[in-house]
Parts: C-alpha cells; sequence; structure tokens
C-alpha cells in the first residue's frame, strides 16, 4: 500500500547523515533517499570533518529539501548524532549511516507503523547484509530483544531507527561512550521506551568485515564503562561481574589475535541468516531501484566512471 492512501497530509520525516569520507558509498546512500517512496522528507548532512570528495558532491545536489552542514572538524559520530536531533524539524527523525542505503518503502513502512502504534517511541527493522560491491549476502534478522541482548551488543538495528522527534530529543546521544554510543543509548533508555521491531528488512547494512583494532579495543572499553554504569540495577552486581568478565577475555583474544596476525578468526557474523533465493531477488530489486533515482544536480557527474554509480 502506497502512502497517498493512508494519509493526505503526512508528517515530515527527518533523515540525519553523519558523514565522515565515505568515499563512493555515498552515492548509493543519498539515491535511497531519492528513491523513497515517502513523499514527506527531508534530508539533514552532517559532516564531521571529511577529507575526501564528499562534500564537493554533496553540494552539487539541487534540492530544497537537502541540509549540508559543515564546519571543518572532527568531533566524533556521537557528537554528530546529536546535532541531527537538534537540526531536525521533521515529526519523526530516521537514522542512517553514509556507507548504507534503505530499501524504497522504508520511511512508509516505518511512518506508518508508529502512526498504527501511538504508544510506540521508536522503530527499527531487519536488514539486508551487503558486501562492500553491493552484493547481499545475509540477513540481519530483526526481533524485540531482551534485556541480554540490549547489554551484550545494543539488541536494536541502531542505523535503522525511525523516531519521535520529541522522545529522540529529550533522550540525546551520551559523548562519553565512543564506538559503542548506540549501545549506552539503548541500556539507558530500556526501562523508558518502548521500541517496536519490523521483521521487514527495510535498510542495506554494509559489512566490511574485521575492524581496526583500536577501534574495536575501544569500543570494548566502553562496553566496560556501560556495564559498570547501567549493569547493577538492571541485572544485579553477580550478572554485571559476569558481563564485565567477558569484556576483558574479548579484549584479551582481540589484543592477541591482531599482535600475532591472526585478524581472520575475529571475523563473525553471530547474528546474520542465510539469503534465500526469494530474499535475494527481492534484495537484488531494492538495489536496482535505488541505483536507478535520480539526484537533482548529480546528472553530470553519473557514468561509468563513478564507482559509486554502478548498478549491481
Amino acid at each position: 500500500m502506497r502512502w497517498d492512501s493512508l494519509a493526505k497530509n503526512p508528517p515530515l520525516v527527518t533523515i540525519g547523515l553523519p558523514v565522515y569520507n565515505p568515499g563512493p558509498f555515498l552515492s548509493y546512500a543519498i539515491r535511497s533517499v531519492f528513491a523513497q517512496t515517502y513523499p514527506s522528507w527531508e534530508l539533514v548532512v552532517v559532516d564531521d570533518g571529511s577529507t575526501d570528495e564528499s562534500l564537493e558532491r554533496l553540494r552539487r545536489i539541487e534540492d530544497p529539501r537537502v541540509r549540508v552542514l559543515t564546519d571543518g572538524k572532527r568531533r566524533g559520530l556521537p557528537y554528530r548524532l546529536n546535532q541531527i536531533l537538534e537540526e531536525a524539524s521533521g515529526d519523526f527523525i530516521a537514522r542512517m549511516d553514509a556507507d548504507d542505503l534503505m530499501d524504497p518503502r522504508r520511511l512508509e513502512r516505518q511512518v506508518a507503523y508508529l502512526l498504527k502504534n501511538p504508544g510506540l517511541d521508536a522503530v527499527t527493522t531487519g536488514a539486508y547484509m551487503i558486501d562492500q560491491r553491493n552484493q547481499p549476502f545475509a540477513l540481519w534478522p530483526a526481533r524485540q530483544p531482551s534485556l541480554q541482548d540490549v547489554l551484550s551488543w545494543g539488541g536494536y538495528l541502531h542505523a535503522s531507527l525511525l523516531a519521535r522527534r520529541d522522545w529522540y530529543q529529550k533522550n540525546p546521544y551520551s559523548l562519553e561512550y565512543p564506538r559503542a554510543e548506540d549501545r549506552e543509548f539503548f541500556v539507558r533508555t530500556w526501562n523508558s521506551a518502548t521500541i517496536g521491531v519490523l521483521a521487514e528488512p527495510l535498510y542495506f547494512y554494509r559489512w566490511f568485515g574485521v575492524v581496526k583494532p583500536q577501534n574495536v579495543l575501544l569500543g570494548y572499553a566502553s562496553e566496560r564503562k556501560i556495564l559498570w554504569r547501567y549493569g547493577p540495577q538492571l541485572v544485579g552486581w553477580r550478572r554485571t561481574a559476569v558481563l564485565i568478565g567477558k569484556s576483558y577475555i574479548k579484549t584479551f583474544v582481540t589484543y592477541t589475535a591482531y599482535r600475532f596476525g591472526l585478524v581472520q578468526l575475529l571475523e563473525r557474523r553471530p547474528r546474520f541468516s542465510p539469503l534465500d533465493l526469494e530474499d535475494l531477488a527481492k534484495a537484488q530489486s531494492a538495489i536496482r531501484a535505488v541505483a536507478q533515482a535520480r539526484v537533482p544536480g548529480w546528472e553530470i557527474l553519473d557514468g561509468p566512471e563513478n564507482e559509486g554509480d554502478k548498478e549491481v
């Protein structure tokens, strides 16, 4: 069902896109915005000190719904996410990362879900996993997480979050937990928020495999800070101690693997499910629709020489 059959005056959605040197992946992210079946949106792009050509390309977009904000500084993702919350003028705010893309029906489905469920503060979705060549290879299955899930890895697909603006602005991101700001966000709001989950994969999450060791170790350090702060009141001291111990073990294993050149052993996909032929066809169809979306001001840049514009 298309959105125009659901409402005559659809509420505005602010799509927040933090950007830092996204390279060729930016093309698909932006095109997936313009491919949306939902008609009422604005795109707020906040740059975090990019040094590639992404800013130049973003500034070529000729559409009043798109705002590109930059101060030339490197402040980090949590800071930029909060900047998006401050700049948003929509009734809803949708998260997105610059190396991912959205299914064309993403906003339509999520907004309709929140309007039909006024008691919910936000909603996330399932996702297709894609590689660096836009090839789908797995599903991120969506389900309502347990407290154990939220403490262990965040529980929800953060990048597919769409939330009511008033609630989101009352719950900004902390700057104290680098590489784990999403987990801290969901842990902190666990007892106060009502977040729904759409099982449908409406987001395409790009998988890069093994992450830089310093980022992994920084994430584990933030993980332990989160557990120390929130664990005792949520699961008690004994369970908190167990989780912190596991975090130290993961830190040791990660450090050892990098120290001895065994990084490939760290590449695990525990939450992914295999794609069947039907799912694969749906994913490829959505990616083709995104690839064909036109972005005003980008026409002269399109062509086979632009890696980010290649279709699957």
